[in-house]
């Protein structure tokens, strides 16, 4: 037997019945399973979903509420992802297993990748395969060291003592030390791969241009049609594209995450997207696909905050094996008294890139710190900034934010 998979908390459950039928539809003799990320006991109400339903509870996962603290929606999402494997290969006793995001869509069969998984144990797709201009846009060759040379929107197996020792080793990280932290190296399950071929036997690489194209590889890539169906640069047929970063209600959006091409200045990908969009809005069921997550409140409906997730990860051997969500248990008095707590129902997220040079707060902060360098000198002033990189990462602010020590 041989299987497919992905995995989603409910809000994107329409992504995952949009992959599962794409892939039924070339790879009929497979099964498809789709792991359900949230704080669920009842997989009936998804019966009759266009794949077979796995609960977090169904695959052996060590202490699951305080996985679920630790680690935000993307974080536990990304890090269950060999647990998951694993627990498929042994319940169902796989030969081979294809693990494909849910923003994934599938336009020929995958023949390229078992074929490798012929004498391979484990096959990977590059980000790239050719570099990328320096041209000031992104994603650039700076943005593939941060996040991994292989996307793990991607990963096929087969069973093996090789691919179960890679599994072992890689799901240890991943539920340990799979938090979203550039700072510190880290970059959920996709920057571990990293070390993959180098420590495993049987690792293979797939180039096929027709192989998770996305975004990031699209320099190198262009789509065109003709009877046998889509080919990438006139020759690969397109196995699958990869549709990271998109926003399905707005027509003209290719990703959040470039600003490298449009779809304006991409005609060949206009039909493609608009095509996938609509498919997704078809398959939108409001009832499941707003089961909430669980995960992200306390019982008291008040927001968990990343710095309340960072701060329990850097102290959970103190918190036992309670469940933090509750707050009758210790963790929610401890963030209490270091004022941790905020009251809000939701927590806005935003990265760096959007703090605008020119707002008066940051030009604010960034006069303070001009005084502070003429002040201490360029010396202290250089200690102090590497001071602040490192307590910048959130868990290391644990050595202040602790109860005393007896």
């Amino acid at each position: 037997m041989n299987g497919a998979c992905t995995i989603v908390s409910p809000n994107y459950l329409p992504f995952a019945r949009t992959l599962a039928q794409s892939f039924m539809q070339h790879h009929p003799d497979h099964a498809f399973f789709v792991l359900i990320v949230a704080n669920l006991h009842d997989a009936t109400v998804f019966q009759d979903e266009p794949f077979n339903v796995v609960l977090m509870t169904d695959i052996s996962l060590p202490d699951i509420k305080c996985l679920a603290m630790k680690y935000d929606i993307l974080e536990l999402n990304t890090n269950v992802k060999p647990t998951f494997m694993k627990h498929l290969l042994k319940r169902f006793e796989l030969e081979t297993l294809v693990y494909l995001d849910p923003d994934i869509r599938v336009y020929n069969t995958l023949s390229p990748i078992f074929e490798m998984l012929q004498s391979a144990n484990v096959v990977l797709t590059p980000h790239l395969t050719s570099p990328l201009p320096e041209d000031g846009h992104i994603p650039c060759e700076r943005d593939m060291l941060y996040n991994g040379t292989y996307n793990l929107g991607f990963i096929a197996v087969k069973q093996s003592p090789e691919t179960a020792r890679m599994l072992d080793w890689w799901e240890a990280r991943c539920l340990r030390e799979g938090f979203s932290e550039g700072r510190s190296g880290l970059f959920v399950d996709q920057k571990w791969i990293n070390l993959v071929p180098g420590l495993f036997e049987g690792i293979g690489i797939c180039r096929d241009l027709g192989c998770n194209m996305a975004y990031w590889n699209l320099n190198e890539r262009s789509l065109t049609r003709n009877d046998a169906g889509i080919l990438v640069n006139e020759s690969a047929p397109l196995r699958f594209f990869h549709f990271s970063g998109i926003e399905i209600d707005d027509p003209a959006m290719l990703s959040k995450n470039t600003d490298r091409f449009t779809l304006a200045d991409r005609p060949d990908l206009a039909s493609l997207f608009a095509d996938y969009k609509a498919k997704i809005i078809k398959n939108r069921r409001s009832v499941r696909d707003g089961i909430s997550y669980g995960f992200d409140t306390y019982s008291d409906g008040s927001a968990v905050t990343r710095l309340q997730r960072r701060i329990f990860a850097a102290h959970e051997a103190d918190f036992g094996h309670q469940d933090p969500f509750d707050i009758r248990n210790r963790f929610y008095d401890f963030a209490q008294r270091h004022g941790l707590l905020i009251r809000q129902r939701k927590v806005v997220k935003s990265t760096w890139r959007e703090f605008n040079p020119e707002d008066r707060r940051v030009r604010l902060v960034n006069g303070l710190l001009l005084i502070v360098l003429r002040l201490l000198g360029s010396a202290r002033y250089e200690l102090l900034m590497r001071y602040l990189s490192f307590i910048s990462i959130l868990r290391n602010q644990a050595v202040f934010i602790r109860d005393p020590r007896p």
